[in-house]
C-alpha cells in the first residue's frame, strides 16, 4: 500500500470543523517529515464554508498539486431546496466558489438524480450550465465538471439513480453552454 492523498470529506461539511486550519496544519506536517512519497491532499466541499477566515486561512497551505473539489447540484435555489436544502442561498454558494475560484483551480462536483423517476427539468440544466458559464466569465478556473448520479440509496425516497444517457446529455450541456470539460462517472 502506498499513500497517495488524504481527503478532507466525510459525513458532515469539512470547512465546518472548527480547527479547520489545525487539521489542514497536521496534514502538512506530516507530509513535510518526508516519511511518505509526496501526496496531495483533496478537499471535497460543498461551499457553505469557504468564506470563514479559519477555512481561508487553511486553504493557504494547499500547494498546486491539491485539489479542491467543490459541489455545485443545481443552478436555481428552488431546485436546490428541493434537492438538497442547503443552509445557505445559491447566490453565497457561487460567491463562495467564484472567490477560490479565481485564486486557484478548483473541479465541480455535481449530483443530479432521478426524482419520482423523471430526470431533471431541462430548464435546470440549463440553469445549471448558466451559473457554471457565468463563475468561468468571471475569472473561475475550472479545470473539470463531474457529472455523477446517486449510487447508494439517498435520504429521501424518491431520489434514485439517473441513467448514462440522461448524465451525458448533461454534461453535452455543461459542454456546450459553458465551454468546460465536463465528464460523467
Amino acid at each position: 500500500l502506498q499513500l497517495r492523498q488524504v481527503t478532507l470529506s466525510g459525513d458532515g461539511e469539512p470547512t465546518l470543523a472548527p480547527d479547520f486550519a489545525g487539521a489542514v496544519q497536521a496534514i502538512v506536517r506530516v507530509r513535510a517529515m518526508g516519511e511518505f512519497p509526496f501526496f496531495k491532499m483533496v478537499l471535497i466541499t460543498n461551499a457553505t464554508g469557504l468564506d470563514r477566515p479559519q477555512v481561508r486561512e487553511g486553504l493557504k497551505q494547499f500547494t498546486k498539486s491539491d485539489e479542491i473539489w467543490v459541489k455545485l447540484d443545481g443552478g436555481s435555489q428552488t431546485f436546490l431546496n428541493q434537492v438538497n436544502k442547503p443552509d445557505v442561498s445559491l447566490e453565497k454558494l457561487l460567491a463562495n466558489i467564484l472567490s477560490l475560484a479565481r485564486q486557484r483551480q478548483v473541479i465541480i462536483q455535481s449530483l443530479f438524480a432521478a426524482t419520482d423517476g423523471e430526470e431533471p427539468p431541462f430548464e435546470e440544466i440549463k440553469d445549471y450550465a448558466q451559473r457554471l458559464k457565468e463563475l468561468k466569465n468571471n475569472g473561475a478556473q475550472i479545470p473539470l465538471v463531474q457529472i455523477y448520479s446517486a449510487t447508494r440509496p439517498m435520504s429521501r425516497a424518491e431520489c434514485g439513480h439517473l441513467p448514462l444517457k440522461a448524465l451525458s446529455h448533461i454534461a453535452q450541456t455543461v459542454r456546450s453552454v459553458a465551454g468546460l470539460k465536463a465528464e460523467v462517472f
